[in-house]
C-alpha cells in the first residue's frame, strides 16, 4: 500500500474515533499472556453500510442493483430504502454476541466502525489490526447471527491448517428462496454441495464475509504483491445502464479473489540450508524453499460448512438460513436427516429394493423365527419375511421417516442409533438378526458396536455390496468389502462364517451375503 493511501486510512480512523464512530475494546483471558498483542481482531462494520447503488423495492422488498424499477414486481422506486440507521445493530445480533465462546487463553480486540460502507469499514479495521500485530482477523457483519463456537472453531482450523489464508462460515442471501453465499468456481453460481461435517474444510473460490476469518500473514502478502486496498467494490454501472452485461465484484468476493491471485504467484527455488543436530550446525543441504519474491505460502480459501449462520433482515424482521431441503441441510451422507430426505422423496415404489439379496435372505431365515432387522429402512425385507416365512419381525433404523413408513405396513420397529443397539427385544438365543446394505455406511465405532451385539444372537445374516457400486452418492459408503475383507471382519465376532456371492441383473453391482453362527 502506498504511503498516501495509508495516511488517508489513518486520518479516517482518527476522525471517526473523535466522533465515536470507531471503537476498540480488548478482551483478554484470565491468565495474562505475552506478548500483549491481541491474537484475533474481531472487525464489525456496524449500521448503515448498504451499497449506494443497491435498491430495495418499496412494494415487495426485493433487493436489486443499479436501476429504479424492481426486477421482480416492476414497481417504480421513488427513493432508495435504507435497511438500518447509522450506528445501530439489531437486538438479535447483540444477544448473539453475548453467547460467543472465545478461543481458550486467546486475547482478542473488538473493533467497530460505524456509519460508512462495509468496504471502507473493513479496510480501515484491517489496517488497524495489521498495525497492532494481530495474527488473525475475524470479519463479522452486524446482521449475521453466528454459532456460539464460530470464532473458537475458525481459530482452531487456522492453527491446524497453516496453508489457510481465509476460512469462512456459511450464510445466505435474504430472499424468499435463499441461496448460500459460497462459490466454488467463478461464474458457476452458488455452491450447494458443501459438507456440514465438523472438521471438514473445502477449498472454494469466494464467499460472503459476514462470518470469515483471515490470516494476517496472508494479508501482508496480498498487500506486498498486489497492493491495496484489501477491500473495495468494483462496479461498471455504465454497461448496465446502456443495456450491456452487468459487471459486479462485491468486496467480499474480490477479497477472496485477490487471495487466490496472490497464491498463484507462489513459486519455489533451490536453497542451501543449515542442518542442525541437538542445536548444533553439522552441515548443509539443498532444499526447495518459497521464493521471497512471491507469497510465503500458496494460500487457500476454505469453507467450514458446519458453521451455519443466520442472515437477519431488519426491515422485514426475518432470519434467513439454508433451506431445509437443500443438500447440506438434508444431512451429510449417513446422517439420519439424509436418509429421512431420501425415504421421503423416493416414494413407495423405489424403497431401496434388492430382489435377489432379499430372496436369498428369505431362504436362509428359519420358518416362524423371531427376526430383528438392523438398518431396516422402510421394512421391505421384514415385509417379505413376514409374508413368506411367517416370522415375528422387529426393525431398527435411525431414520424417523423410514420407521414411519415401516409402521404403515403394520410392522413393528423403532428409531434408534446403532451405538445404543441392544439385542434384548427377545431372548438373544432365540433371535435371528439380519442386516442388509448397512455395514458399508458405518464408521468404526458403530460397526464394532453392531457386530458385538449381533454376535450374541442365534444367527446373523449380513448382506453388503461386493466392491464398489456404480453411481453411489459421494460419502454414502465409508468402506468397501470383498470376500476376504468381510470374512476377516466377521471372524472377530463369529466362530462360523459362510459367505456367498449374489448377482442380480435387476440391481447395480453384485452382493455378498454372510451367514454367521456360534457353531463350529
Amino acid at each position: 500500500m502506498d504511503q498516501k493511501t495509508k495516511e488517508g486510512i489513518e486520518k479516517s480512523i482518527k476522525d471517526a474515533e473523535g466522533k465515536m464512530q470507531y471503537i476498540r475494546a480488548e478482551m483478554r483471558p484470565p491468565i495474562k499472556q505475552k506478548p500483549d498483542t491481541p491474537k484475533i481482531a474481531v472487525c464489525i462494520p456496524m449500521g448503515d453500510k448498504d451499497d449506494p447503488n443497491l435498491f430495495t423495492c418499496e412494494k415487495c422488498g426485493h433487493r436489486h442493483f443499479g436501476i429504479v424499477t424492481c426486477e421482480k414486481c416492476k414497481h417504480e422506486q421513488s427513493a432508495m430504502q435504507k435497511l438500518r440507521h447509522a450506528g445501530l445493530a439489531p437486538i438479535e445480533w447483540l444477544l448473539n454476541a453475548w453467547q460467543i465462546v472465545p478461543p481458550l487463553l486467546c486475547s482478542m480486540v473488538i473493533m467497530v466502525r460505524k456509519s460508512v460502507l462495509s468496504a471502507q469499514a473493513r479496510n480501515e479495521m484491517t489496517h488497524d489490526a495489521l498495525e497492532m500485530g494481530c495474527k488473525y482477523i475475524f470479519y463479522w457483519d452486524d446482521d449475521t447471527v453466528i454459532p456460539p463456537k464460530a470464532i473458537y472453531d475458525l481459530h482452531n482450523y487456522m492453527e491446524t491448517h497453516p496453508e489457510a489464508g481465509i476460512i469462512t462460515g456459511v450464510y445466505t442471501t435474504r430472499e424468499e428462496n435463499p441461496e448460500p453465499l459460497i462459490y466454488k468456481q467463478h461464474g458457476q453460481g452458488a455452491y450447494w454441495d458443501f459438507s456440514t461435517k465438523p472438521g471438514i474444510l473445502e477449498e472454494i473460490f469466494g464467499a460472503g464475509a459476514g462470518c470469515m476469518m483471515a490470516r494476517v500473514e496472508a494479508l501482508r502478502d496480498v498487500e506486498r504483491l498486489l497492493g491495496g486496498p484489501w477491500w473495495a467494490d468494483e462496479h461498471d454501472l455504465a454497461k448496465l445502464e446502456s443495456g450491456g452485461t452487468k459487471i459486479l465484484w462485491g468486496h467480499d468476493i474480490r477479497f477472496c479473489r485477490r487471495m487466490k491471485e496472490c497464491a498463484d504467484l507462489y513459486k519455489e527455488k533451490e536453497a542451501i540450508v543449515e542442518v542442525e543436530v541437538d542445536g548444533k550446525v553439522v552441515g548443509t543441504e539443498k532444499t526447495m524453499v518459497a521464493d521471497p519474491e512471491g507469497p510465503s505460502m500458496p494460500w487457500k480459501v476454505y469453507v467450514a460448512g458446519h458453521i451455519l449462520c443466520y442472515h437477519f433482515d431488519i426491515q422485514r424482521q426475518r432470519m434467513f438460513s439454508m433451506p431445509p431441503d437443500s443438500p447440506p441441510m438434508r444431512g451429510n451422507a449417513n446422517a439420519a436427516s439424509y436418509w429421512d430426505y431420501i425415504f421421503k422423496h423416493e416414494g413407495w415404489e423405489h424403497q431401496r429394493f434388492y430382489p435377489a439379496l432379499y430372496e436369498r435372505v428369505c431362504e436362509l431365515v428359519p420358518e416362524d423365527s423371531k427376526v430383528v432387522d438392523v438398518g431396516c429402512g422402510t421394512g421391505v425385507l421384514l415385509d417379505m419375511l413376514t409374508k413368506k416365512k411367517h416370522i415375528r419381525g422387529y426393525g431398527l433404523d435411525h431414520s424417523e421417516e423410514a420407521i414411519g413408513m415401516l409402521r404403515q405396513k403394520w410392522l413393528e420397529g423403532e428409531v434408534g442409533d446403532i451405538r445404543d443397539l441392544k439385542m434384548n427385544h427377545w431372548p438373544v438365543k432365540e433371535t435371528v438378526v439380519v442386516s442388509t446394505e448397512t455395514l458399508e455406511h458405518l464408521d468404526d465405532e458403530r460397526l464394532e458396536r453392531m457386530l458385538s451385539e449381533m454376535a450374541k444372537c442365534k444367527m446373523a445374516i449380513i448382506g453388503v455390496p461386493d466392491g464398489v457400486i456404480p453411481n453411489t452418492p459421494q460419502g454414502e459408503h465409508l468402506r468397501e468389502f470383498d470376500k476376504t475383507s468381510l470374512r476377516k471382519l466377521l471372524k472377530k465376532h463369529f466362530p462360523t462364517v459362510r459367505i456367498e456371492s449374489i448377482t442380480d441383473p435387476r440391481t447395480q453391482g453384485s452382493r455378498l451375503i454372510a451367514v454367521c453362527t456360534k457353531g463350529k
